[in-house]
């Protein structure tokens, strides 16, 4: 077993110190660019913060909780708490040392709080910002931009997630289903990662023309390590895990300048994992490799106000196929959803969503069919750096289970921006 470092504390540290000197970026998923002028909520720090951000210093300092209760149905009612505490720094290389599209990127994150979907007893955790109790390294790596951005590179670690298999854009979800990462995926294949876990990988970004990119990745794939407990500093590779590769073809709709249309983003890849797998039926039988398709799209289907408005509806979905059902959990994953900005008069920077989540068991689990969860909620941006989200999910079938009664979920999102 190689080795491996055990205490990420000081370095994390050092990087929560360098950031609380840089300004903070949008919560884009939230508030958008109507509130784009407001100033970071820890201040500019006597100026520090723009000397730093002249040398290409910039940061993303944010706290995000769930505060959750499952009030009818499921193996047992109960409330939990989860939170995410994330610093990121990023250093452009070009301000800083004279090397042009060059930037490099460190990340930490601590995770808190406990997971409400062990006491309901479903798949499809109803808290995205669960991720164990761990102080945790994030992003290690450099990203290379070349010919005005025709051509983007990327090394390091990172996460899988933070380039494929992505949110929808623009909606602001509390399960976990679709956020940060189309999770099926990761349940069927465990060595993929999200965020805030990483791992060694690289990936190259290509686009042709402004409609349509193209986006190869290759990781580091390790099935033993359990990301709820990992703290980033596993450097080491065993050379009895494997790889995974993953590509990504997306064409942009009405994005081009000057476009008039209504803006949509359609995406469609595949994927391959080298590791062994174990029969579900039998697991003294493995077979080697993993792989599986998906779709995903998004499109503005209304706008309020002129051509450049975010404001309107819109709606989205997802799709994910896993043909070897001999060896997935869930070789059938499926969601839609609909949301929102500006639903209400005055209140141009909210978002509504209504999501739905469909995940089918294979059928060598015989006691597991599917989950169904529906998910109603409302993010009020109460300025650019703050927002709180009311949220509402019911779970059909939790875990697949139908001696499982459907359970009930209400709770509140938190996000705030430093």
């Amino acid at each position: 077993m190689p080795s491996r470092l055990r205490r990420p504390s000081l370095l994390l540290a050092l990087i929560l110190v360098a950031a609380l000197a840089a300004p903070a970026s949008a919560a884009d998923n939230v508030a958008g660019p109507f509130l784009a002028d407001q100033p970071p909520l820890s201040g500019n720090w006597f100026g520090f913060r723009d000397t730093l951000a002249e040398w290409g210093i910039t940061s993303d300092i944010r706290y995000a909780t769930n505060v959750q209760a499952s009030v009818l149905g499921g193996r047992r009612t109960g409330q939990a708490y989860a939170g995410q505490f994330g610093v990121d720094v990023s250093v452009d290389l070009q301000k800083l040392a004279g090397v042009p599209g060059l930037t490099f990127d460190v990340a930490g994150d601590w995770g808190s709080g406990t997971n409400l979907s062990d006491d309901i007893g479903n798949f499809f955790p109803v808290a995205q910002f669960f991720e164990g109790r761990k102080l945790r390294l994030y992003n290690l790596y450099l990203e290379q931009s070349l010919f005005d951005g025709r051509l983007d590179l990327k090394v390091g670690r990172f996460s899988t997630g933070a380039d494929f298999l992505t949110a929808p854009a623009g909606v602001s979800l509390v399960n976990e289903a679709l956020n940060p990462i189309v999770l099926a995926i990761q349940a069927n294949v465990p060595g993929v990662t999200a965020e805030p876990n990483a791992t060694w990988g690289s990936r190259v970004l290509g686009r042709p023309t402004e409609s349509l990119s193209l986006s190869l990745g290759a990781f580091y794939s390790d099935p033993t390590i359990d990301q709820l407990t990992a703290d980033g500093t596993e450097f080491g590779i065993d050379t009895g895990a494997g790889g995974f590769f993953i590509g990504e073809l997306a064409y942009l709709v009405n994005y081009a300048k000057g476009a008039t249309g209504l803006p949509g983003r359609y995406r469609a890849g595949a994927y391959y994992d080298t590791n062994r797998y174990a029969s579900l039926r039998d697991p003294a039988r493995e077979e080697r490799g993993n792989y599986g398709l998906f779709l995903a799209g998004e499109q503005m289907v209304y706008r309020e106000g002129d051509v450049e408005s975010e404001q309107g509806l819109s709606v989205f979905a997802a799709f994910v196929y896993a043909p070897l059902e001999r060896i997935n959990t869930v070789p059938y994953f499926a969601s839609a959803g609909v949301s929102y900005r500006g639903l209400l008069p005055g209140r141009d920077a909210d978002s509504a969503a209504f999501a739905l989540y469909y995940g089918g068991f294979s059928r060598d689990l015989p006691d597991r069919t599917y989950e169904l969860i529906l998910e109603w909620t409302y993010a009020v941006a109460f300025s650019r750096r703050v927002s709180l989200q009311p949220d509402i999910q019911y779970v059909i079938n939790p875990g697949g289970r139908a001696k499982v009664d459907n359970a009930l979920v209400v709770g509140v999102q938190l996000w705030i921006e430093f």
